[in-house]
């Protein structure tokens, strides 16, 4: 997900996206939410200067 994010590009943000909505739907399964939350949290603050990703993470509820 990492290199996705890394390229820039709108839809290599967008694949990251779902990719993390797999990830999230993993963790509510597997009683791990708290953790995803904190990674989602991590990531955001990694990547606060990509307002057009921080956006499509808003959008799909992932703020």
């Amino acid at each position: 997900m990492t290199a996705l994010i890394a390229t820039g590009k709108p839809k290599e943000y967008d694949n990251a996206v779902t990719l993390l909505l797999d990830l999230k739907a993993l963790a509510d399964l597997d009683g791990r939410r708290k953790d995803f939350r904190g990674r989602v949290h991590q990531l955001r603050q990694e990547h606060a200067r990509r307002p057009a990703l921080l956006d499509r993470l808003e959008r799909v509820g992932l703020a």
